[in-house]
């Protein structure tokens, strides 16, 4: 059976081998952090008691001389471990930079494939038809039928890859089997096996080339700023229409209402409100004043700022998103690694067995037998067809799996992040409740009012104000002009009384005072209205969760996941309302998104399988380092889709769990497919050693457990959908 691989902390120290005073660790990670091995030699000759300490990456050990009177063995060996804690997040990185290279061949594009098949089909329909025998009447006529031309031909690009693995690694592959399996059927003169033979393998092949053929457009599309040109602020003042790709570092430009910052830099003059969203995720825009920091793909909502570049072009925050979400697509699926190592494994059976045969029976057509039937290919169908089924049930419910590993992987996950905006919480703000401040007013009124003073504001606190008003029937009042102060609030006149709906430095900047205390918003965003000086009332808002949002979470504890934590650009006070709201067990909050993703690392590294669960740019980097990232809703950006493992195209948080079941499911199924594949292929090479049953009899028998894989398979297809749902 395939032996799953599980996830290990590789940057513990494991005992290799203990005498009294002397002690060597096995630390994996240790291979990549060939730089630092002097640094953390010095760090653990400075741990009292030890008198020597040599690292030794090559080898992935550490060697510990030591006073056993002063320090004893499990003392150290924790020790040990707590200062290798420090280097895991550079290790990671380092171990996601060195993979890169392993990944560089592709398979066949699905074109290609396709036009195989159907040369294979064709081959078949000629050869049975206009052609029916040996083009050629010597002795290759075995080699020179259509049918036998064209398995030739098709087998080409594996006997080179049979030939390049037997060279590099001094053994056949499984690439090596089939063209050998090929041989032998046409020398059995068996062409029709050699060509079932070579569908069924570049249909296993279709299948995964299907899901890795994705553009990138669409990441950079949403990623780069999308105008060609910008306002360039020129020596003498003037500003100047500039390409994008003609800033340098040190130029200013200009950036007005509703036009995207085109940099990373620094606001020199002027303010604005500026919708960061797409970087950290809150949903509520941010003030920029003279000296803050902006990034470029974030929207400039009111307001005009001069913004001098510090990054520009590749080294933008947005950019570097961009780049690691293409280092994260050359991540090697793990099941295919597990399905090509266990099916090597097996190919020199089969030779060993024709080998035997042939010298206990000396015959040929046994002998032969053992290589027509083989395990490789039973193997990789047994994957590929239930990970097929699986996906297109999902598909059927509205969701995208891009591949079989992350099913695998999804299976044997124990940790969920979640991130807080458009995932767990709808990602506008309502308003939750109203305290009263003035008992001689009524509350529609006071609400009316305040609908007066937003109704021309763009800000989403405004719209929640105005939708809530709206619901309990209030009317907006005639009012003057509305003045929108920014990152304040805004105000208006009604019947000579000044109307102010903003936050509280609003409400002191301009006098304004609350007869009564005021009550604890408990993570909602207050917004205080006031009449002239005296403040009326407090409207509390906040981001509402998801419907089913804890229903999803208590399924993914009932079905094992050990930790599942939310992960915000937001405020701290808000995020953690919103995660004892849903039953999160933890939160981190004011994450950039190279901090989401640094969260995601730090968990691998302590060994845990993390699925990310987003929607929005901001969670891009951390979607792609994530073993398993998750966009979930109708309205996730391109990016996120892109950069995600698994798009669920619905605004139900139900389908993390259902997800989860499905994976589980068909990881069983894997199992039992491997489970046919070897015992029907072992029954038919025993038979074919040992009986007299035909060539024909046992390719039938080898056919017979593709079959069977692929009808039980086909049972994910009628997946049932969790209950209650």
């Amino acid at each position: 059976m395939l032996k799953k691989e599980t996830q290990k902390n590789w940057m513990k120290g494991q005992v290799a081998h203990s005498l009294r005073g002397r002690l060597r660790l096995r630390v994996s990670g240790l291979s990549y952090l060939y730089a630092e091995r002097e640094e953390i030699a010095r760090a653990l000759a400075c741990i009292d008691g030890v008198a020597q300490a040599q690292v030794t990456p090559c080898t992935e050990s550490v060697l510990l001389c030591y006073d056993p009177r002063r320090i004893d063995s499990r003392d150290l060996e924790e020790r040990a471990d707590m200062l290798f804690a420090r280097y895991a997040m550079t290790a990671y990185r380092a171990r996601h930079a060195c993979a890169a290279p392993e990944e560089a061949e592709t398979p066949m594009s699905t074109a290609r494939l396709t036009r195989r098949l159907a040369v294979n089909a064709g081959a078949l329909v000629v050869g049975n038809t206009l052609f029916t025998g040996s083009l050629m009447g010597n002795g290759l006529s075995k080699f020179t039928s259509v049918e036998a031309l064209a398995s030739l031909g098709l087998s080409a690009p594996m006997a080179k890859s049979a030939w390049n693995g037997l060279r590099k690694d001094m053994r056949p592959n499984a690439d090596f089997l089939t063209v050998t399996s090929i041989v032998a059927s046409l020398l059995l003169g068996n062409p029709h096996s050699a060509l079932m033979i070579l569908a069924l393998s570049d249909l296993a092949e279709l299948m995964t080339s299907f899901t890795i053929e994705r553009t990138r457009s669409s990441i950079k599309k949403m990623l780069s700023v999308d105008d060609s040109e910008v306002w360039k602020v020129m020596e003498n003042g003037r500003l100047s229409h500039c390409p994008i790709g003609e800033l340098r570092a040190g130029d200013v430009v200009c950036v007005h209402t509703g036009e995207k910052i085109a940099v990373d830099g620094v606001v020199v003059s002027g303010s604005a409100v500026v919708d960061q969203s797409a970087i950290t995720g809150e949903f509520v825009p941010a003030e920029k004043r003279e000296g803050d920091e902006v990034y470029a793909g974030t929207v400039v909502k009111n307001g005009n700022v001069q913004v001098e570049a510090r990054k520009v072009g590749d080294q933008t925050v947005v950019s570097r998103i961009v780049g690691m979400v293409e280092q994260s697509e050359l991540k090697k699926a793990p099941i295919q690694r597990y399905a090509d190592r266990f099916s090597n494994y097996l190919v020199p059976l089969n030779y060993l067995l024709c080998a035997a045969v042939w010298l206990v029976t000396r015959n040929p057509q046994k002998a032969l037998k053992m290589l027509v039937i083989d395990y490789s290919c039973g193997i990789k169908l047994s994957t590929a067809t239930a990970f097929s089924a699986a996906i297109n049930t999902a598909v059927k419910r509205g969701v995208l799996i891009k591949g079989g590993a992350y099913i695998e992987q999804m299976s044997s996950a124990n940790t969920v992040l979640l991130d807080k905006t458009g995932t767990i919480t709808e990602g506008r703000p309502k308003v939750v409740s109203m305290q009263m401040l003035a008992h001689d007013m009524e509350e529609r009124d006071v609400l009316a009012l305040a609908m007066a003073a937003e109704e021309t504001s763009t800000h989403p606190l405004a719209g929640a104000i105005l939708a809530y008003g709206r619901d309990i029937g209030a009317q907006i009042p005639a009012h003057g002009e509305v003045i929108t102060e920014v990152s304040r609030g805004s105000r208006t006149e009604v019947d000579g009384r000044i109307i102010r709906v903003g936050n509280m430095k609003y409400m002191q900047e301009n006098g304004v005072r609350a007869a009564e205390s005021l009550v604890d918003a408990q993570g909602a965003i207050p917004n205080y209205v006031g009449v002239d000086d005296r403040m009326v009332a407090v409207l509390f808002a906040m981001d509402s969760p998801r419907v089913n949002v804890r229903r999803a979470i208590n399924a993914l504890h009932y079905d094992g996941v050990g930790d599942i934590e939310m992960l915000t650009g937001d405020m701290e006070s808000q995020a953690r309302a919103v995660a004892e709201l849903v039953g999160a067990d933890g939160f981190r909050a004011q994450l950039l998104p190279e901090q989401k993703a640094e969260a995601v690392l730090k968990l691998q590294t302590q060994g845990n399988g993390v699925i990310m669960v987003g929607d929005g740019i901001n969670d891009a980097p951390a979607l792609a380092y994530a073993d398993v990232g998750i966009s979930l809703g109708s309205k996730s950006t391109d990016i996120a889709i892109e950069t995600s493992d698994v798009v669920i195209n619905r605004d139900d948080p139900m389908m993390i769990p259902e997800l989860r079941r499905l994976s589980r499911a068909t990881m069983r199924i894997v199992q039992q497919n491997f489970a046919m594949v070897i015992g029907i292929n072992t029954v038919g090479l025993v038979l074919g050693a040992s009986s007299g049953i035909s060539v024909m009899m046992s390719a039938l028998m080898h056919n017979m457990s593709t079959i069977m894989v692929v009808a039980n398979s086909l049972r994910l297809m009628f997946f049932p959908p969790m209950e209650g749902r």
